[in-house]
C-alpha cells in the first residue's frame, strides 16, 4: 500500500481547485499511479481536450482506457480496473458484452444509419419498448441519443401537450447538463458553467425525502413533509406555478432514486404520493429512468418498487449497449399532439445502436436474469453490513438491487459528513484497480455502479479491498 499512500500525499492539496492551467493538469498527470504510457497519453489528452469535461472532475487525472472485458477494463499500460462505473450505468451489461459486439457487426454490415428515419430495427425497439413500459394504453417513442435529450424532448412534449410553462423536479436530482436540462439540474456547483446568461426558467423545486438525514436540520435534507409542503404550494397562490384557481404546471419530473447525487433511495411512498399529488391536480408525471431503469433496481424499471403507473419515461443508458441511444415513451396522444418535423435529431435511433438494444432487452427481461441481479446486490449488501459493523465511517447503505450508495461520516451519532476520507478511499482504490465514483449532498458518498452481471467472485475481491481502503482512511482521519 505504499504506492497509495504516495498518491494520496501528492495529490491531496490538488483536491476541489478548479482547473485553471496546462501545467496544473500536468503536475496532476504526474501524481497518478500511472504507467509511462498512461502519463503520455493523459498529457496528450490534457493539451487538446476540455477542461470541463467530467475526467478532470472525477479524478485529478483519469487512467487512459483501452480495452474492455465484462467488469474488467485495462489501460494502455496494461494495468487492470475492476469496473465500479459501467460508464455510469451505460455499460449495464458489462464492457464489450459478447452478443452485443456480435449484434453490432452484423448491422453494421447491413446499415450504420439513415438519418431520423424509420428502420426495421427501431421501428421494432419501438414496439418493445411501448410493450415494456408500464404506460397504460397505446404509446408511442421518440428517439434520441443520451439521456440529456431524452429528458429535454420528454419536457418539450408535456410542456406542448399541456399548453402549460412550468415543471417541478425534487432538489439534488440530475436530468442532464445541456442547455435544456440544466434548469432541471441542481446537482452542486453545475449550474455555475452557464452564468451569466442563465438557463431560461419556469422550473420549480421541492424537497426530495431520504430516511438518513430525515430529522437533520440541514437545508438540502428532507423528509416526506417535504412533499407536504409542494402539495400546499399548488393549492394555494404563494407560488409562481400556482394563481388560485388552477396550476400551471405542465409536469413534475422525478428520479425515481437520485442517482447522479449519489445514489439516494428515497421511501418508497415518495413517487407513490407524487403520482397522486399530479392525478389531483392535472399534472403529467415523467420519471427519468436514464440511470435507474433496465434493471439497475433490481426490477426492469426503478418506479415499479413504488407500485405506480408514469405518464412518460425517459430511458438512455444501459438500453444502448455501450452506443449512444435514448427513447421517450409515452402515451400516443401525447407524442402525437405535434406536426411533423416538431423534433429533428439527425442522430436519433441509429440502427446499430438500436440493434445492440433488442440484445439489451433480450438479456435483461429473459428469465431469471433480475433474479441474478438481486442476488448480486444481496451479496454486495451482506458484505457492506460486515464492514459497517467493524467500521463506523459507513454510517449508511443505500440498496436496491445492485443500486448501491455509500454514505461516510466521521461521527455516526451527529453524521458528520466525511468527504476528505471518500477522496482518500477513492484515490487509493485507483492505484489499487478499483474504478469509483463519489457524490452525496455533502461530497461524502460512494455509489457501487457494477455491471448487472459481475461475477461473484469479483464481488468479493471488491468487498476485501474496500474493506482495506476504508481503514486505511479512518486510520488517517478518525485515528482508528
Amino acid at each position: 500500500m505504499g504506492e497509495s499512500n504516495k498518491v494520496l500525499n501528492a495529490v491531496e492539496r490538488l483536491q476541489g481547485l478548479p482547473v485553471t492551467s496546462e501545467a496544473e493538469l500536468l503536475e496532476r498527470i504526474e501524481a497518478m499511479p500511472f504507467g509511462e504510457q498512461g502519463r503520455s497519453w493523459a498529457a496528450r489528452a490534457a493539451r487538446v481536450e476540455s477542461t470541463g469535461n467530467v475526467g478532470w472532475g472525477l479524478f485529478p487525472a483519469t487512467p487512459i482506457i483501452e480495452r474492455g472485458e465484462g467488469s474488467l477494463l485495462y489501460d494502455v499500460d496494461g494495468k487492470e480496473y475492476i469496473d465500479l462505473l459501467s460508464g455510469f450505468s451505460v455499460s449495464g451489461l458489462g464492457n464489450n458484452f459478447p452478443p452485443v459486439v456480435e449484434a453490432i457487426r452484423a448491422q453494421a454490415g447491413k446499415l450504420t444509419h439513415f438519418f431520423d428515419f424509420p428502420t426495421p430495427e427501431r421501428i421494432r425497439l419501438a414496439e418493445r419498448l411501448g410493450e415494456l413500459s408500464g404506460i397504460a394504453g397505446p404509446t408511442r417513442v421518440l428517439f434520441g441519443t443520451t439521456g440529456s435529450d431524452a429528458v429535454e424532448s420528454a419536457v418539450k412534449a408535456a410542456r406542448h401537450y399541456t399548453g402549460k410553462p412550468y415543471v417541478l423536479v425534487a432538489k439534488g436530482d440530475y436530468h442532464g447538463a445541456t442547455h435544456g436540462t440544466i434548469e432541471l439540474t441542481s446537482r452542486k456547483g453545475m449550474n455555475a458553467a452557464f452564468y451569466p446568461g442563465g438557463t431560461g426558467g419556469n422550473v420549480g423545486f421541492f424537497g426530495f425525502p431520504h430516511t438518513y438525514r430525515a430529522n437533520l436540520a440541514e437545508s438540502c435534507s428532507f423528509g416526506m413533509e417535504a412533499l407536504d409542503d409542494l402539495d400546499r404550494s399548488l393549492r394555494g397562490t404563494f407560488s409562481p406555478w400556482a394563481d388560485g384557481s388552477g396550476n400551471l404546471v405542465a409536469a413534475i419530473l422525478a428520479e425515481p432514486f437520485q442517482s447522479s447525487s449519489g445514489y439516494y433511495v428515497p421511501p418508497r411512498e415518495y413517487l407513490a404520493e407524487l403520482r397522486r399529488i399530479c392525478d389531483e391536480h392535472g399534472i403529467l408525471l415523467i420519471i427519468d429512468e436514464v440511470q435507474t431503469g433496465l434493471g439497475r433496481s433490481g426490477r426492469l424499471w426503478g418506479y415499479e418498487h413504488s407500485g405506480i403507473r408514469p405518464d412518460i419515461i425517459a430511458v438512455s443508458k444501459t438500453l444502448g449497449g455501450g452506443l449512444p441511444l435514448s427513447a421517450v415513451v409515452a402515451p400516443a396522444e401525447i407524442l402525437s399532439s405535434w406536426q411533423a418535423t416538431a423534433h429533428i435529431n439527425t442522430q436519433a435511433g441509429n440502427a446499430v445502436a438500436c440493434a445492440a438494444a433488442h440484445v439489451v432487452l433480450d438479456t435483461i427481461t429473459a428469465p431469471g436474469f433480475l433474479d441474478g441481479v438481486n442476488q448480486r446486490g444481496e451479496r454486495f449488501k451482506a458484505g457492506l453490513d460486515a464492514i459497517a459493523a467493524k467500521h463506523p465511517s459507513l454510517g449508511y447503505i443505500d440498496h436496491a438491487g445492485i443500486y448501491l450508495g455509500l454514505e461516510f461520516v466521521l461521527d455516526p451519532v451527529r453524521k458528520t459528513p466525511a468527504p476528505n476520507l471518500v477522496y482518500d478511499i477513492r484515490l487509493a482504490g485507483l492505484a489499487e484497480g478499483l474504478l469509483l465514483d463519489h457524490g452525496g449532498y455533502y461530497g461524502n458518498r460512494i455509489p457501487l455502479i457494477p455491471a448487472l452481471n459481475i461475477p461473484f467472485e469479483l464481488i468479493d475481491v471488491v468487498l476485501e479491498k474496500l474493506e482495506r481502503l476504508i481503514g486505511e482512511a479512518e486510520r488517517k482521519h478518525l485515528g482508528a
